[in-house]
């Protein structure tokens, strides 16, 4: 991923509109990336403070900057969690074929 696509997600990300295979190409380049890791910083720092204002009853000495990391934190789990997902339904849909399989090869054996 170059910087500049990183830069076009940014407002995705914020809004948690990145699929995981999008989220996890962004999280790894804006962390080799400091330019592209400042303007996220930038962006979610903006995003959040707003957002607080808003939320008047909510207690306004959050640290900006580790909400963001607190965000990333979520954002890598819940892709660790979709790929354990997509390896589990593939491992179970092989044992289902090969369950389908064997069932054949003794439904012929039976007629033979």
């Amino acid at each position: 991923m170059n910087c500049q696509t990183a830069e076009s997600m940014v407002n995705r990300y914020i809004e948690h509109d990145l699929s995981v295979d999008e989220l996890e190409a962004f999280l790894e380049h804006v962390e080799n990336c400091p330019s592209c890791y400042d303007e996220l910083e930038t962006y979610f720092i903006v995003h959040a403070a707003m957002q607080q204002l808003d939320d008047e009853g909510k207690d306004s000495t959050l640290d900006l900057r580790e909400l963001l990391e607190e965000d990333i934190r979520r954002a890598k789990h819940h892709i660790l969690k979709t790929k354990f997902r997509r390896a589990l339904s593939g491992v179970g849909f092989c044992a289902l074929i090969a369950g389908l399989g064997g069932f054949l090869i003794y439904i012929v054996m039976q007629m033979l």
